[in-house]
């Protein structure tokens, strides 16, 4: 081709080899030995590489300012359309801002882009600074991590902070200016290239009003600065195209390098605007090709960077493979984005169906177009295009071939972002040709300009009906960590100097991102006492532990995600400080939040002190207290106290030395008909330090008027999940509700059914039931007794973390059923029924 003889020149042969050496070595680098150059670059050379293509572009930008005017004003429509989109671009932004909470979604991902920003504002360094601790306004990041997130959205808060401050709340109304902008310039952008504002203008209507992007745009997510990129990029594609110059396309070639920093699959976008650049950038034998190859390579090496550094990273999969799913993440996104409103009226999921069915309905409208150009040999208009979008959404496929390009695991919606640029201009393409075919002969500017207002004004009201789901964040307002996070914001808010405390996480970079230092469990358990000491009184004690989701269990609730849990980390940071509980808080109805300030490490440890302790029922002797202590016991003033039932007080002594048995109960006059529990705790009388704190649960049958009904065989059983297990959960864990650990009961999962077959006369029965604390997702449960199929009593909902006792009149029954039922989804319905009794009737 004679374009390609353009660049057989000096320069464009040294620009061209030197744009494809650079990322060719970087991505052989870790298979030469070279990952740790990789790691320093990734940290050193990031931001010195962004700031530089910062000031050339605006340098670039300011001298072509002139010419960036007089190019636009040939590219705008008339007035009226100008007015349009701008009233209608501050209508969404308008409804974003009162209609959809500023909150993360995203959770970590967004966190991680705050933590580099601070790194970047405090160090010039682009690590993710895990740990930190701030000092006289400046950031001391205690560890800094690689992060496989792009970095540029973390520049572009970096570029604000001085402004704006390093506290980054700030960013959630940068992101609302960010969606005005991307309306009009994803308009402007349309418009230049197909010189039609009604075409141009549905397709901007049609962007701007789905509720995913609403939603991503009310979060600190990178996908609305894809979306907004992507525009900006079409729109001085077209300038540069137009004008032709060295400035122009190294001005483009800088932008769209940026564009790459979003997201990691964006590098592959290249390849779209490239191919297509080449009939002009290689029209005669200049510098504009190896300017422009040169130019994307060089300032495409941050992203470079991480791409190679973490080749083979398996973040997500789980049991699944991480790649291969193209097929089968196509067909349940479908499911997904075309699913109807839900029972209560709210969307099922942030999609418009109708959306999805006009994106559909307009690429087969255009695949038409393309096969019969191309049979007609008429390649200048719609074949460019489709070359174009088939080599730019090599991206999408490389996202969506993943396992986290499935959209039923709902942290993977936000994906779509890339894909709704062309949706809408594929969607727009029915709705164009519906007005142009019903009024072609009438086809005018000003009823091009009446369509536009009628679009505007119904695809707005049907966006806008849906308010309330909006109001209720319907995207990911399942999530717990983001919840969570809410929940930690509100806390902080009502503690004062807060910036002067210390957070101690799970998670420390959710802290530092806004300017709060953090360090993990971790940091805290390797310091010595006495630098522990030190800590707490440079805190001034303002240093507090937080117990989130992390903490609560190791389980990960669905399989094709990685998650790490810590439950173990946290149950021992528990077990060697004396925390002082401060704020609790339910996340969900699903797992307590609970923070607690941090006292002072822990001097005694049971193990150090107590070999054995039992309590035990021995018949005549009653209940006896054995205890067996070491020898450094008798060096500290520790007192044994027994409880029974959490009131009565059978116990307080001195713990004495070596084996001694306490017989603490000689009757029956305190106990209760049923199940008892007894509370043994050691603890200082001097410092009050609990040494020691454990249940022992006994039942009582009052001279045989009393029954537990886990003696009594189970006639029939059915149950959504799993099996029904006795004495343990329907996980085969202890039977935990809240906290509290049960000796007996069932473990069951709703909805399920267990019936007894009643061989005695019974006048009550009595239980207690919640949800395990293994079921930190589920929307709750009703609990159900019937006799002989009549409804005895029935539960209000009860949600995780609540615990119901009941007491029922069961007289003359002989067929006891027992009944949960989940509301809503089964997810998760773990249901317990605990110390389960039966009273013989006199």
């Amino acid at each position: 081709m004679a374009f390609i003889r353009n660049l057989l020149h000096p320069a464009g042969i040294i620009g061209t080899v030197l744009a494809i050496l650079i990322p060719f070595f970087i991505y052989l680098a870790p298979h030469i030995g070279l990952k740790d150059f990789l790691a320093f670059g990734d940290m050193r050379f990031t931001f010195p590489l962004f700031f530089i293509q910062f000031i050339g572009g605006l340098l670039l930008f300011i001298s072509l300012f002139k010419d960036a005017a007089s190019w636009i004003k040939t590219q705008l429509p008339a007035k009226t359309f100008l007015i349009l989109i701008g009233i209608f671009a501050l209508a969404v932004t308008i409804f974003a801002a009162t209609n959809i909470e500023a909150r993360h979604r995203v959770q970590s991902d967004e966190s991680i882009f705050l933590s580099v920003a601070q790194n970047f504002y405090n160090s010039h360094t682009s690590g993710t600074c895990n740990q930190g601790i701030f000092e006289d306004g400046s950031l001391n990041c205690l560890q800094d991590t690689h992060t496989f997130k792009t970095k540029g959205l973390s520049f572009l808060y970096f570029l604000g902070m001085p402004l704006f401050g390093s506290d980054l709340h700030w960013i959630f109304n940068f992101h609302l200016v960010l969606l005005f902008f991307t309306i009009l310039i994803f308009f402007f952008a349309l418009n230049a290239w197909l010189k039609s504002p009604l075409f141009a203008a549905i397709a901007a209507f049609l962007l701007a009003l789905q509720p995913t992007l609403l939603f991503q745009f009310r979060a600190m997510s990178v996908e609305p600065l894809y979306v907004f990129l992507l525009a900006l990029a079409l729109l001085v594609w077209k300038w540069a195209l137009d004008r032709n110059t060295l400035k122009h396309w190294i001005l483009f070639a800088l932008l769209l390098a940026f564009f790459a920093q979003t997201r990691q699959e964006t590098v592959f976008c290249f390849l779209a605007f490239i191919v297509l650049s080449l009939p002009k950038i290689l029209d005669k034998k200049d510098a504009k090709a190896p300017a422009f190859f040169f130019t994307l390579s060089l300032f495409s090496v941050p992203i470079l960077f991480t791409i190679s550094y973490f080749q083979g990273y398996g973040f997500q999969g789980g049991e699944y493979k991480a790649h291969g799913h193209f097929i089968e993440n196509i067909s349940r996104n479908w499911e997904v984005m075309t699913r109807p409103l839900g029972a209560d009226g709210l969307l099922a999921n942030p999609f418009l169906s109708y959306f999805t069915y006009l994106a559909a309905i307009g690429l087969c409208i255009f695949l038409f177009i393309v096969i019969r150009d191309f049979s007609q040999k008429k390649y200048g208009k719609s074949i460019p295009v489709f070359l174009f979008l088939v080599l730019y959404h090599i991206q999408a496929y490389a996202i969506f071939e993943n396992v986290s390009g499935d959209f039923t695991i709902e942290i993977n919606q936000r994906y779509v972002l890339v894909l709704f640029p062309l949706m809408a201009f594929l969607a727009a393409i029915p709705l164009y040709y519906l007005v142009y075919f019903l009024f072609h002969k009438r086809f005018s500017a000003q009823l091009q300009f009446i369509a536009a207002v009628v679009f505007a004004v119904l695809l707005s009201a049907n966006t806008f009906r849906y308010h309330e789901s909006f109001k209720k964040n319907i995207m990911y307002n399942r999530n717990h960590l983001t919840s969570e996070q809410v929940e930690i914001h509100k806390w902080l808010s009502t503690l004062p100097g807060a910036k002067n405390a210390l957070f101690v996480y799970a998670r420390p970079y959710h802290f530092v991102g806004y300017g709060y230092s953090s360090v993990h469990y971790d940091h805290i358990r390797s310091m010595t006492d006495s630098e522990l000491e030190k800590l707490l009184e440079k805190y001034n004690g303002e240093v507090y532990y937080l117990r989130g989701l992390d903490c609560w269990d190791s389980k990960t609730y669905h399989a094709k995600a990685v998650e790490h849990r810590i439950p173990t980390t946290c149950d021992i940071f528990e077990k060697e400080n004396k925390l002082t509980p401060i704020y609790q808080s339910s996340v969900l109805n699903s797992y307590r939040l609970n923070v607690s300030k941090i006292e002072k490490r822990k001097r005694f440890h049971p193990e150090d002190f107590i070999a054995s302790l039992t309590l035990n029922n021995e018949g005549e002797n009653g209940m006896v207290v054995r205890t067996e202590t070491k020898e450094a016991a008798a060096q500290e003033p520790w007192m044994l106290r027994v409880t029974l039932n959490e009131s009565k007080e059978l116990l307080n002594v001195p713990l004495g030395a070596s084996k001694i048995q306490y017989d603490t109960l000689r009757s029956a006059d305190s106990l209760i008909p049923g199940y008892n529990r007894f509370r043994a705790v050691v603890s200082n009388a001097v410092s009050g330090d609990t040494l020691y704190n454990e249940t022992f649960d006994q039942f009582f049958d009052n001279g045989g008027k009393t029954v537990s009904l886990v003696s009594i065989p189970v006639f029939g059983t059915r149950q959504d999940w799993g099996q029904l297990q006795k004495n343990l959960s329907v996980e085969g864990n202890p039977l935990t509700i809240d906290g509290n650990v049960y000796s007996e009961g069932f473990g069951t999962h709703a909805s399920s059914i267990i019936q007894f077959k009643l061989e005695k006369g019974y006048s009550h029965f009595a239980a207690a039931v919640g949800l395990d604390d293994e079921a930190i997702c589920s929307d709750g449960f009703k609990f159900r007794v019937l006799g002989d199929g009549v409804l005895l009593y029935e539960s209000p909902l009860v949600a995780p973390l609540q615990v119901f006792s009941l007491m029922v009149p069961i007289q003359q029954v002989k067929i006891l059923s027992l009944e949960s039922d989940r509301a809503g989804s089964m997810d998760c319905d773990h249901v317990n029924i605990v110390f389960p009794t039966l009273t013989l009737a006199l």
